[in-house]
């Protein structure tokens, strides 16, 4: 598989053995080119990223991660693997938002980039049939949204009637995975994988053929099931577990987060009700809550403009944003804040609006210019 040189170094960052996303993203917006990266010296590389150990500076200044990548581009061309970086118009502008989003993705099929709306639904591999049912009502108010993706995990139980549902009722939708895309785990879900594919959605994962490690590769792949939604969706779970560690990941990230709430003598439910208790999701009796909270019932086709036009019709917000982008074009994101005098958290929510409504673009070092 033919790749870019920029691709080519940003897989051979990630497949550095024990650097982390947080320390790779740091990295990458300390210098202007990730070649730079390889080619500059050790007291370079401590002084633009802290706390980087010295195997994992020593695997930088050998390059000893090269030949993972050409292993790599090989095993993605035979397989049809896709290979999506941080500079590819096909990575997913949620995760751009994320301090510790990957610098590259594999992916098999479309996973919708920018699609407008994006709903996470998480839960238990031991679901009940008060959880399937809820999950048909709620497929049945789903149909009606434009513009929507589901995304879960493609494991047992309740990520496997989620994507059964948005297959049977062509919702696009991801599934997002834990190891290589060449392993469909859990096998029993190898047919539900390829129906995903045939009706127009994808599969995504972070974790390439030549890692060295399983460890952690589902916690990675929760965090990404978060980075990649608008709002999750928790219908069943005790209260440790993936579903749970997941939900909170999205409230870290700023995202909505629901539970569908139980009985408290099911075990499948303790962890639902005890999110709704801490505050750290919202009840959803009925599938128009999330509908309603999420304002998805209200939508329309309009589309805003390519271009910044005096007729721009957006918010104050959004107008005051675009004109500090048009007078500094490719502006970086902490200039941008201090210019346009928003708290983080709203300049990110008006940012991902912009970008999804394709007026602007996210550029290498969250930088943005106008589209």
């Amino acid at each position: 598989m033919d790749i870019s040189q920029e691709d080519f170094y940003l897989m051979a960052l990630q497949a550095i053995d024990g650097l982390g996303p947080i320390k790779a993203n740091m990295l990458i917006n300390g210098f202007s080119n990730p070649s730079e990266i390889f080619l500059a010296s050790k007291k370079d590389l401590k002084h633009k990223v802290n706390g980087l150990s010295e195997d994992i500076l020593n695997q930088i200044l050998n390059r000893s991660s090269f030949n993972a990548v050409e292993a790599e581009s090989k095993f993605c061309k035979k397989n049809g693997i896709d290979i999506v970086t941080i500079y590819n118009v096909n990575y997913p502008v949620r995760l751009n938002l994320m301090q510790d989003k990957p610098l590259v993705l594999y992916k098999k099929g479309t996973i919708y980039p920018k699609i407008k709306r994006s709903l996470a639904i998480v839960g238990t591999r031991k679901s009940t049939e008060y959880g399937h049912k809820f999950l048909d009502q709620l497929f049945e108010e789903l149909i009606g949204v434009k513009d929507l993706c589901v995304i879960s995990g493609l494991a047992l139980g309740i990520d496997q009637k989620a994507h059964g549902l948005s297959v049977k009722h062509a919702i696009p939708t991801i599934a997002v995975m834990g190891l290589s895309l060449d392993k469909i785990y859990p096998t029993q879900n190898s047919n539900l994988a390829k129906s995903i594919i045939a009706s127009d959605g994808g599969w995504i994962s972070e974790t390439s053929s030549q890692s060295k490690t399983s460890q952690g590769v589902f916690p990675r792949r929760n965090r990404l099931i978060a980075g990649l939604c608008d709002a999750i969706l928790v219908v069943e779970t005790d209260v440790k577990g993936g579903s749970v560690i997941t939900a909170l990941l999205a409230n870290d990230y700023g995202k909505d987060v629901f539970a569908l709430p139980g009985r408290t003598s099911d075990a499948q439910s303790r962890g639902c009700n005890d999110l709704i208790k801490k505050n750290f999701a919202s009840l959803v009796n009925t599938p128009y809550d999330l509908i309603e909270s999420m304002s998805w019932h209200t939508l329309t086709n309009k589309n805003l403009p390519r271009t910044l036009e005096l007729d721009f019709d957006g918010t104050m917000m959004q107008k005051n944003v675009l004109e500090v982008i048009r007078r500094s074009p490719k502006i970086e994101l902490e200039k941008l804040i201090s210019q346009v005098q928003l708290e983080h958290g709203q300049l990110i929510e008006t940012l991902l609006e912009l970008e999804l409504e394709g007026v602007i673009h996210t550029l290498p070092g969250n930088k943005y210019e106008l589209i």
